[in-house]
């Protein structure tokens, strides 16, 4: 790959630390049930590496930016697995407070973009300008049905479960929680769109 950043570049680096945003809301309610979350969090950063603060050029492998962003990827999703499976497991959060950390993050991002209008494809689009899945080249998306009023795709592999599963964590958590994330998005715009997710794992996005 070129040593020189790209659009596409950013694009993933932000959202790999949108979802970092994630973990420390997640820490932070923890702290706010009287659970000190420092030594979790370290143990998470043990294990699976620390977070990258600052700018990207500052930070990333500009002789390896593919691997470097994947393994950015992995730590994160890896992080967030453990420390949402620990706090769950331990009784020390609930899972629709997890859920509700989630779906403020859509309405926060919502708000940022104000997008008023838009195609059932610009909304799926813009889900996954902020939601992780896996590298652009990974491509796990797969659209079925695209119209004026709404759109349906089908996840063709599932890149999440292996870090759930490393964990001994339930994939469906993140599922349920990434449904809260973009619940919370759709509320916040007066284009007028639902989401939805069937149970064999077809998701749609059609008009109100």
């Amino acid at each position: 790959m070129s040593a020189f950043l790209g659009k596409i570049h950013y694009w993933l680096y932000n959202k790999i630390q949108l979802h970092e945003a994630l973990i420390e809301d997640i820490a932070k309610l923890a702290d706010n049930n009287g659970y000190k979350a420092d030594s979790l969090i370290s143990e998470s950063y043990s294990k699976y590496g620390e977070p990258i603060v600052g700018s990207l050029e500052d930070n990333i492998n500009h002789s390896n930016i593919h691997g470097w962003l994947q393994e950015r990827i992995i730590s994160v999703e890896s992080r967030l697995a453990y420390i949402i499976t620990n706090l769950l497991g331990d009784n020390i959060v609930k899972k629709e407070d997890i859920a509700h950390i989630f779906y403020q993050n859509g309405v926060n991002t919502m708000k940022e973009l104000n997008v008023e209008d838009g195609t059932p494809e610009n909304f799926f689009n813009l889900i996954f300008d902020y939601m992780l899945e896996g590298m652009p080249c990974d491509r796990v998306n797969e659209i079925i049905e695209n119209s004026e009023e709404s759109i349906s795709w089908r996840t063709t592999s599932d890149l999440h479960r292996t870090y759930w599963d490393n964990v001994h964590g339930d994939v469906k958590n993140f599922n349920d929680f990434r449904d809260s994330w973009i619940n919370g998005f759709f509320s916040e715009s007066p284009a007028g769109y639902k989401y939805s997710r069937k149970e064999d794992g077809i998701s749609t996005i059609e008009k109100v």
